[in-house]
């Protein structure tokens, strides 16, 4: 997540044949460390450079019949520079903003994106509490 002061990145995605809000993200390809992928996939989503890692807000564990067994680290980034400018090869990113982070929260709980990448990213937003492990099979929490 690129956050700074009280505003937040989100990006617009289509999934599925459906628009949906959420933070920068994506897979770490073969050959490439974990950082090297959040810059590579901050600069393609967003068009914005990351200066800096981290630090690690939270981890999410989850697994379905599509993505078995998946680890997603959310990293919270606050230095960056640039403009917003997309330029996805997937073509899946659509938009990029930065907004108030009331805006964003409001944006984010109205989104279609799945409850193991909304759930955990609002709690941390509401308590900026780092470290948490969240859990889900299925898109169930497991507690």
């Amino acid at each position: 997540m690129l956050r700074r002061d009280d505003h937040i990145v989100l990006v617009q995605e289509q999934r599925d044949g459906k628009e949906m809000w959420s933070v920068p993200g994506g897979g770490v390809e073969r050959g490439e460390l974990l950082t090297e992928a959040l810059v590579r996939e901050v600069k393609e989503e967003t068009g914005l450079n990351l200066r800096a890692v981290g630090p690690l807000a939270y981890l999410v564990n989850t697994t379905t019949d599509r993505y078995p067994s998946t680890v997603v680290l959310t990293f919270d980034c606050s230095e960056w520079d640039g403009e917003i400018a997309v330029h996805d090869p997937d073509g899946k990113v659509t938009g990029a903003v930065l907004l108030p982070l009331t805006e964003a929260k409001a944006v984010l709980a109205s989104s279609t994106a799945t409850r193991p990448e909304i759930e955990p990213l609002l709690d941390y937003l509401d308590s900026l509490s780092a470290g948490r492990v969240w859990t889900y099979r299925d898109d169930l929490p497991i507690e």
